[in-house]
């Protein structure tokens, strides 16, 4: 059967877990790559038509173009992993709040301001919200803006470079110090804890937990938010708080890097949804 990696990052191909995979893959199934990088949404999609739909589509990117051929190939009738809609609230930190209040998923409260020059504007309303926050860019992206900005003057002082910026401010959620990191590959479940990054010199080096060491609450939000952005392969990042445990970010379709076992979970699961392609065919 056919599958077909869409991609934009030429490092993908070499990636420890995603290489791999594909390797698997390729050994019973014909795998091709559509790099969208250097194409326009128009010129993917162009590019695409060249070839009989493939069985099925792994989105391994959330660039613009990429996410416009995924939405173009869904109309034709191809299953796309994760799907255009599931990627879109995935990347869109606006859509993502409203998903998470409307599943009463603990996410931290959100500001939205079309630019960081408008926010600044609103002067008046910037005073009355409660300092540190977190500001992120609404559209999440390769090296967008996310940091902790202590007042006022913290936000000014990043207009010269960010000031078209569109942005959301979130409450800062005090911690215990650790990210959690949870991945997830249909049924299967990871989890480390993460220093921060918010700590001047913290490690990035991730310390897995077992799976008898996943509390039941973890697991059950990130199956939560599985069920409601409608997602196959996703991370989930969590901070443990005074009031217990909240969302702070979702990623459609991350690399797995130092996950144990993710690339024969994931040979798994596009085994599985090439079956059930298959049966309804």
């Amino acid at each position: 059967m056919n599958i077909c990696l869409i991609m934009d990052n030429p490092e993908t191909t070499h990636h420890p877990v995603i290489s791999i995979a594909l390797q698997h893959l390729q050994k019973h199934h014909t795998v091709r790559l559509l790099d969208v990088r250097e194409l326009t949404g128009v010129a993917a999609i162009a590019q695409e038509q060249q070839h009989a739909i493939a069985h099925v589509y792994l989105l391994k990117s959330h660039a613009p173009q990429a996410l416009e051929v995924a939405h173009y190939l869904e109309e034709q009738g191809a299953l796309v992993v994760n799907s255009w809609a599931a990627s879109v609230a995935c990347q869109d930190r606006v859509l993502m709040t409203q998903r998470m209040h409307a599943a009463q998923l603990p996410w931290p409260r959100t500001w939205y301001f079309a630019s960081l020059a408008e926010a600044i504007e609103r002067r008046a309303e910037l005073a009355s919200l409660p300092f540190p926050l977190i500001i992120k860019s609404h559209y999440s992206h390769r090296g967008d803006l996310v940091g902790k900005v202590k007042s006022i003057a913290d936000l000014e002082a990043l207009l010269p470079e960010w000031s078209q910026e569109p942005i959301v401010l979130q409450t800062f959620a005090a911690s215990d110090g650790w990210d959690i990191k949870l991945w997830v590959i249909d049924q299967h479940v990871y989890a480390a804890r993460r220093r921060t990054p918010l700590e001047p010199g913290a490690s990035k080096e991730d310390i897995p937990l077992a799976p008898a060491d996943i509390p039941a609450d973890w697991m059950q939000i990130t199956r939560e938010i599985g069920r409601v952005f409608n997602l196959r392969l996703y991370g989930v990042d969590l901070l443990m708080t005074a009031n217990g445990p909240i969302i702070v970010d979702v990623n459609s379709f991350p690399g797995f890097r130092g996950v144990p076992g993710a690339d024969t979970a994931l040979v798994t699961l596009v085994e599985q949804l090439l079956q059930e392609r298959w049966n309804h065919q």
